[in-house]
């Protein structure tokens, strides 16, 4: 099951050691509530759900500490020896729309419910089946799909009205 676990982390952005010490804790939590598992779900689904709550934690404690870059190292590997842009950069304005888009469409994600924003994001980023999104959060199938269709509903009507009043 750990490949699979990995890949989960690698679609949530958590590479080798972020990874391993994420899926560690997961297990460690999994035989330490091994006893409420109720069999109601399948194994695997019932260590994502952990796996799934042990991401969302490990980001917020990340999110707590500042990087440091050191400005030596980022101009170095940004630049070749003889002074040209070792990758050119993206047109600054297309790198505004996206990031003032993204920011739009993170300030109406902000308007979902937890349950929603938790189905939509599972279904949509991660591509997890519905079966296991309905482990996942305890719903039946017919309740996911309102979940997410009132998501995407929600979304779009504020991304509508964030664009008609000239916010992007």
């Amino acid at each position: 099951m750990n490949p699979y676990l990995f890949r989960v982390c690698g679609a949530n952005g958590f590479y080798k050691e972020h990874a391993d010490e994420v899926i560690h804790e997961t297990w460690a939590i999994f035989f330490q509530n091994l006893n409420k598992f109720e069999g109601r779900s399948n194994i695997r689904t019932f260590v994502c759900g952990i796996l799934f709550n042990k991401i969302r934690e490990y980001r917020r404690s990340q999110n707590k500490f500042l990087s440091n870059d050191d400005s030596e190292q980022t101009f170095n590997n940004t630049f070749s020896k003889n002074g040209w842009w070792n990758n050119e950069p993206e047109d600054p304005h297309k790198f505004t729309a996206l990031k003032q888009a993204s920011e739009l469409v993170t300030e109406c994600m902000e308007g979902l419910t937890e349950q929603q924003k938790a189905a939509f994001v599972m279904r949509e980023v991660d591509e997890e089946n519905s079966e296991d999104i309905c482990n996942v959060l305890g719903v039946n199938i017919t309740h996911l799909r309102v979940l997410i269709y009132r998501a995407k509903d929600k979304l779009r009507q504020c991304l509508e009205g964030k664009i008609s009043s000239g916010e992007f």
